[in-house]
Order: C-alpha cells, then structure tokens, then sequence
C-alpha cells in the first residue's frame, strides 16, 4: 500500500494502480472483519483517483473501485470515507450525461460532508455542484456554488487540499476552471481570463499531470467561445500532450476534438472538420456526455463558417437532442441562433421570417440564463437580420443596451463586431436626421 500511495503522490498513476493491485491481493489473504475492510477501503479510496485519470469515471474497473468502496463504507458504518465516495456516484452520472441525478447526487454528498465536518469532501461537492448547475443553465446559481468553494478552499491547510484529490485532481483547479467557463456566459469575458489563468498557473505549480490536463482543456474551450482559435489550439495541443504521456484517455478525445476544430479555423484549407466529427460521435457513443453540448457549438460553428449545411445542421441536432436527454441546456440559445445562420446562409423563401423566430428564441433562452455573451450573439445577428429588412431603427433600438451591459471585454470578436455594427446603425441614423427635420 506504501508503494501505492509513494507513487500516486508522484502521479505516476500506472505506477500507482500496479502497486495497489498487488495490495489488494495481499489484503484478500487477511481475517475477515473491521481491520481487513478498513485496510481494503484504504486502498480503493488511493486506487479510485488513479482510476479517474487514466481511465474515466465510466470504466469498468472505476466502477468495480466505487461499487467495493462504497460496499466497504457501509460495512465499517462511520467510515469517514463515505462522502468522497458518494461524490464519485455523482461523477458517475454526471459523466454519463444524467444531470438531475448527478445534481442530486452532488446536493447529498454536500450534505454527509458537511455532517461529518469532513471539509475536502465538501468542497469536491460544491465543486460539482457548480459545474452540473453550469451545465443545465442555471449559470448564477453555478457561479454562487463555485464561489462559495472557493472561498473555503482558501481556507485549506495543505492536508485538506491534499485530500481533495480524491476526486482525482486538485479541486482550487477545477473550481477555477469551471467558473472560467461560468464567467464567460454571463457577460465577464476578463474575469472569465483571469480565474482561468489563475487555474493553468495553480495546475503548474503544484505540478499534477491530471490538473493540468483539466486546466488545458477548459482553457482551451474558452478560448475557442471567445474567438481565439490560436489560443484555443495551444492550450488543446498541451492536454493531448499530457495525456498521451500520462494515458489520459478522457482528456486525450475532448482535446483532439478541440485541436481539429482550431485546426481547421487557423488553416481553412484543411479537412480536418470530417475527422473531427466521427472522433467526437466514436467518443459520445462510448456513453461520455458531460458538458459535451460546448463541443457540438464549436464544431458546428466551425461547419457554418464554411458553409458546409447538412453536416453544421447534423451537429446542431445532436446538440439539442443532448439537451434535451440530458438537461444540458447551458448552449441551447447558441444552437438556436445557428440554426438561424444556418437559414440565411441558404436562403430561400421565407427566410428571414423563420430565422427571425429562431433569433427570438435564442435571445429569449440567453436572457432567462443570463447568459449575456449568448445573449449579444443573438442581438448581433438579429439585428443585421433587421438591418437587411430595412429595418435599422428596430436593429440599434434591439442592440444597444445588450451591447452596453458590458463593462469588459471590448477586445473580444464578438464586442467588437457588435461595436462595428451598432456604429454602423448609429450613422445610418444620423444620416437619416435632416430629412426628417425638414419633414
């Protein structure tokens, strides 16, 4: 078991499992009774994050370490282990795509945790609390629940946040990570940077391979929703890397997939976008669902931006039917409003009334979650649809305070091209005044 624990504290996790093994069999061998099961769960709860990193919450052996250690728990009836591997059933369904039971799941490991005054467990839950809650839509209630971890984990001695990684990272990462994504929908696109390189630069110091492909890869995702595929690249090449190395078979598939849409905006030529579609359908097919909505955005973004209709509206289908299945509704608005693209990019009869309703929808969805980047996307587009129509007062009057809620981020794509279309609506308006005066 030493070994085992020697190892895993170097997170050489292959290294880590052998050993561990190895103890396992040997403790097999013991008396039945209260020491050989405390001995036993020992060693599953130093196997489970190994487990995590190298295989994923949905692997067989995962599962055969979560079913014991739970089985174990209950038999020595206090074991203090009991949260942490509550909590894993919660990533279980999480990842499996089943959003209401992970909530549940997550809401009654908080609760054992804080019971059992067992912070580390507390936190692990607040943390995946906040990222289920982000991944429904519930973005303020996310943001609050990541926040609040956060704060505590400041707090931390070196022990508790030792203790965290039973979750299979460290956990001040992952809350800094996820809350990147959370800051970002809201309508804080530098706050968003900040917590986010607040997490790469946590994940490098405490030197976790697993952390710091966690950090890369929502690092790059967000990177990607602000327009910045160079970035985004980097960021997905750095977690493909450690995972290759480290056999991060989880965080290998999302990076890849990341890589080739980034791939494909850096160089238009390439025909990367084919390849990237059937690794991301091979991937969801094997049952991963967590937050994979943000992915079938990005790739069918990618899609609209070449013009290429069937296989953006297939990805756009599969996003919503997720949606749908899994209560992920965090990027519904944005499917919507690309499904609108989708229309004026073909034309047609009808067109502008249809993408009009699609439009409305998406602002509506992006204004109930106060998702206020989704929320100017929509505006933009739904006001260069009124612009087309002649419309241009409809246009500034629906735009202008959508685009002056921001206090940040004026240097991303998206406030820019709405800067640039707003001025453009605002002269046409200047233009149009003497006219009117001499009326």
């Amino acid at each position: 078991m030493a070994a085992g624990k020697i190892a895993a504290a170097r997170f050489a996790n292959l290294e880590a499992i052998a050993h561990l093994r190895r103890g396992s069999e040997a403790v097999s061998g013991f008396p039945d009774g209260a020491i050989k099961d405390r001995l036993e769960l020992d060693l599953q709860l130093a196997l489970g994050p190994c487990l995590i990193a190298t295989q994923g919450f949905l692997s067989n052996d995962f599962a055969a370490t979560f079913t014991r250690a739970r089985e174990l728990c209950e038999r020595l009836s206090d074991a203090p282990e009991y949260p942490h591997v509550m909590y894993w059933l919660a990533l279980v369904h999480g990842y499996r795509g089943e959003m209401p039971e992970a909530l549940d799941a997550c809401t009654a490991a908080l609760g054992l945790a804080e019971a059992a005054g067992n912070r580390p467990a507390a936190l692990n839950a607040m943390c995946g609390i906040g990222s289920v809650l982000m991944a429904m839509g519930r973005l303020v209630e996310a943001r609050r629940m990541i926040e609040r971890g956060l704060a505590e984990f400041d707090m931390c001695n070196e022990a508790e946040i030792l203790a965290t990684r039973a979750a299979g990272r460290d956990v001040g990462v992952a809350g800094m990570a996820v809350l990147g994504w959370i800051l970002w929908a809201l309508g804080y696109p530098d706050m968003a940077m900040a917590r986010m390189g607040a997490a790469l630069q946590r994940a490098e110091a405490i030197g976790d391979p697993h952390s710091q492909a966690f950090a890369s890869y929502y690092a790059s995702v967000l990177h990607a929703f602000r327009c910045e595929p160079a970035v985004a690249h980097t960021h997905a090449a750095r977690c493909l890397a450690l995972s290759e190395k480290h056999g991060f078979g989880h965080w290998r598939n999302l990076s890849r997939t990341v890589r080739g849409i980034c791939a494909n905006q850096l160089d238009p030529s390439s025909g990367s976008l084919a390849t990237v579609g059937s690794e991301l359908a091979e991937f969801v097919g094997s049952v991963y669902q967590f937050a994979i909505t943000a992915l079938y955005a990005l790739l069918s973004q990618a899609f609209l931006a070449k013009h290429q209709l069937m296989p953006a509206r297939e990805i756009i289908s599969k996003g919503l039917a997720s949606a749908e299945q899994n209560s992920e509704r965090m990027f519904n608005a944005e499917f919507f409003r690309q499904n609108a693209r989708a229309l004026v990019i073909e034309g047609g009869a009808c067109v502008s009334t249809n993408a009009q309703k699609l439009l409305e929808e998406s602002l509506a969805i992006a204004h109930g979650q106060q998702a206020r980047s989704l929320e100017l996307r929509a505006a933009a587009d739904l006001a260069r649809l009124y612009r087309d129509q002649g419309r241009r007062a409809e246009a500034r009057d629906l735009l202008a305070p959508v685009y002056g809620w921001f206090t940040e981020g004026f240097d991303t794509p998206d406030l820019k091209d709405a800067k640039t279309l707003l001025d453009e609506l605002m002269c046409a308006r200047r233009r149009q005044r003497p006219s009117a005066w001499r009326e």
